[in-house]
């Protein structure tokens, strides 16, 4: 005996509903979490150098932040800048006094991204990248 298509949809009525709320459910769901949010188009950046001699000579740029001429700074040296997605950023520093470990760490967004350590008779070190 075949069933009429009127009982059909009646059958099939509250499984639609039920898949149309679980559907619904989810994509709020998933707005809430933030799944539909754009990406940041900044990320927070901080640059330290440590140097057992006490000083490092550093040059940076980063965004707007240029150290372009080479600049004696005391060891520990950290520097906190906000700069766009897409930017290339770089911190350069040696040694003046030749001795010990000198290295450099570049954190994005409180993980550290890049990072780069040498001891003498090495005087320098580079930390380089591209803001993903």
């Amino acid at each position: 005996m075949a069933q009429s298509p009127r009982s059909f949809s009646r059958a099939t009525l509250p499984q639609i509903l039920l898949v149309i709320a679980l559907c619904a459910l989810s994509l709020w769901l998933l707005n809430t979490l933030g799944a539909f949010r754009p990406p940041p188009s900044e990320s927070v950046l901080v640059f330290r150098v440590e140097a057992t001699g006490g000083y490092a000579n550093i040059t940076l740029q980063a965004g707007r932040e240029v150290i372009s001429k080479t600049t004696t700074v005391t060891t520990p040296w950290e520097k906190r800048v906000v700069v766009a997605r897409g930017e290339e950023v770089y911190l350069t520093a040696s040694n003046p006094s030749q001795t010990g470990q000198l290295s450099c760490v570049i954190t994005l967004d409180g993980r550290v991204w890049k990072r780069q350590r040498t001891e003498a008779p090495k005087d320098g070190v580079a930390c380089a990248g591209i803001v993903p």
